[in-house]
């Protein structure tokens, strides 16, 4: 009976763009398509319950001119820029640690991982309870050998920093990408390389690194896109913004805008500005890539 039917021949890459037409439509409805709404109610005075006023760029002025938002903003770049080089870096250097086959080493490649695929919320719980002040086991351990453990979470001074520690710890799939790159590059250009006398360093320095360089450059981009959106998680369940505002950032100022205050138009302006900030920084990075030479194009992978 099948055999009455001819289905189409379908050439490569016209079966991988039907593959990929699933996730298309699923980024223009969840992703494209709210983002031109929100663009639009931005210019509105709208609380979700009367009718839309036309306000122009009043939403703009209103959210440039809180002194909330220009201490989100702070807030936000230094949860950005200083965790971010930290867990790339500490993937890349994990995966060079890991690298090489051993008994045990799966497993500790696992654990490595684990930390990623558990869910932001219960992954924010369990560092509640990690930095609590009184019986937390992480400041049980410092007392323990005689280091003066800080209140974290419910002290300003150390708020950033046990956010910034926390986010050290899911760094998975950075680490699995640095991995496979590491394993991508031959072991003979490595050998050659050490019978000419390069050391530890000198491999790692002008081989290894500029070889891999695109590839960082890229988990840098998409740790810097994706850490606004996964702070939000953390923080509100961890400090609401707190303590004294030490960890309020741009999400939560526009959580708050928009859910607290039912200034929806207020919110998607900010909610505008961040994503404005993030192109900024993704946009310095790649100019800074460039003075240094580093490309992201298929040659750059030939070995």
């Amino acid at each position: 009976m099948l055999e009455r039917f001819k289905f189409p021949q379908l050439s490569y890459q016209a079966r991988w763009r039907l593959l990929l037409l699933p996730y298309a439509v699923g980024i223009l409805l969840l992703v494209v398509l709210p983002s031109l709404l929100s663009f639009g109610m931005a210019f509105f005075h709208y609380d979700g319950l009367s009718t839309p006023e036309w306000a122009g760029s009043l939403n703009f002025v209103l959210a440039y001119t809180d002194e909330l938002f220009a201490l989100s903003v702070r807030n936000s770049l230094a949860l950005i820029l200083i965790p971010v080089p930290l867990r790339v870096l500490g993937a890349f250097l994990l995966a060079r640690l890991m690298q090489r086959n051993g008994r045990f080493l799966g497993w500790f490649r696992a654990a490595v991982y684990l930390p990623t695929i558990v869910p932001a919320a219960a992954f924010a719980l369990a560092w509640l309870w990690i930095l609590n002040p009184l019986y937390g086991p992480l400041n049980l351990l410092l007392q323990a050998v005689a280091i003066e453990a800080p209140a974290w979470l419910v002290d300003s001074a150390w708020a950033k920093p046990a956010l910034v520690l926390m986010g050290l710890w899911q760094i998975g799939e950075g680490f699995i990408v640095s991995l496979a790159v590491l394993y991508d590059i031959p072991l003979e250009l490595e050998d050659a390389a050490r019978m000419d006398g390069a050391g530890s360093w000198s491999l790692m320095r002008f081989i290894i690194l500029p070889l891999i360089a695109p590839i960082l450059l890229l988990l840098t981009f998409r740790d810097v896109i994706f850490s606004f959106q996964e702070s939000f998680t953390h923080i509100f369940f961890l400090t609401q913004g707190g303590p004294y505002y030490a960890t309020y950032t741009l999400p939560f100022f526009i959580y708050e805008q928009g859910f607290d205050l039912r200034a929806f138009g207020t919110a998607s302006a900010a909610l505008w500005v961040m994503y404005a900030i993030t192109g900024m920084i993704v946009v310095a990075l790649y100019v800074i890539a460039k003075q240094w030479h580093i490309g992201t194009t298929d040659d750059t992978f030939l070995l």
